[in-house]
């Protein structure tokens, strides 16, 4: 396990980020928009399996962001990546990954158990609002949305934010510095606190960058979206977490005569 500290970068860091994130994707366009289809595939096609779809894959979503974080390193070190770097998360780490995903999947459900006890009818229209058309909505239904389901959903997303600070960085603290789960979800956690400034401002531009890809037809925005999102969440990773100095050993003084 490596010795790590943490550093506290500048808040304008939360933004280079994203745009060193944008420079490693135009380095392997085509890298990187296939590993992104292979993902946004695969979660489909598991999220599509009844009951039990949306819970298996948050239970594997940190194996596919540590299958990306092990191509950001590549493409970072200047080195060919594709897909295949997806089975080294289920190769080396397995049950370490599957605890940090078991953890955000406890958390989501308990948060979406919250909303759905506090915002009633309202929170019911609004699930069903999204997978419909926006423009069916009613009146009343909208009045009934804004009264009772968007506070219970702000209750419910303030309660889950912890849970995805602690489970942010956890995949590549296992994957490349072999913490245990439970230490890399902590110190997740304690680094996106300590630098809540640049993640503040890192989060507000993802936000906005998903949005404009949500925009873009065909899911194409996607395909850009996802990698440039993980590929800057890596190199925020690096410059946050570094080698900790070696601790200087104390000098032992020789014993003065008539000691021995």
């Amino acid at each position: 396990m490596s010795r790590l500290t943490i550093t506290r970068p500048p808040g304008t860091a939360g933004l280079a980020w994203l745009v060193q994130g944008w420079r490693l994707f135009t380095g392997g366009v085509i890298a990187w928009m296939g590993m992104a289809a292979m993902s946004l595939l695969t979660v489909m096609l598991i999220g599509s399996i009844p009951l039990v779809g949306s819970a298996v894959v948050e239970l594997l979503s940190p194996f596919l962001v540590a299958g990306f974080m092990v191509a950001s390193r590549a493409a970072h070190a200047g080195q060919p990546f594709s897909f295949y770097m997806f089975a080294d998360g289920f190769r080396e780490t397995p049950r370490q990954l599957a605890i940090v995903g078991a953890v955000y999947l406890a958390a989501s459900l308990l948060a979406q158990g919250i909303m759905q006890a506090l915002g009633g009818q309202g929170f019911q229209l609004l699930f069903e609002l999204a997978q419909t058309r926006p423009d069916k909505i009613e009146p009343a239904q909208a009045e009934l949305i804004l009264s009772e389901a968007l506070p219970a959903v702000a209750l419910g997303l303030l309660l889950l934010t912890p849970a995805l600070l602690a489970t942010w960085f956890a995949p590549a603290l296992i994957l490349f510095d072999r913490f245990p789960p439970g230490k890399a979800m902590y110190w997740s956690l304690w680094a996106c606190l300590s630098n809540w400034r640049p993640m503040l401002i890192y989060g507000l531009w993802l936000t906005l960058a998903a949005v404009v890809a949500m925009l873009i037809p065909f899911g194409l925005g996607l395909l850009v979206f996802v990698p440039v999102a993980l590929a800057s969440s890596y190199l925020a990773y690096r410059q946050i977490f570094v080698e900790a100095p070696p601790v200087e050993a104390e000098p032992v003084q020789a014993p003065a005569e008539g000691d021995a």
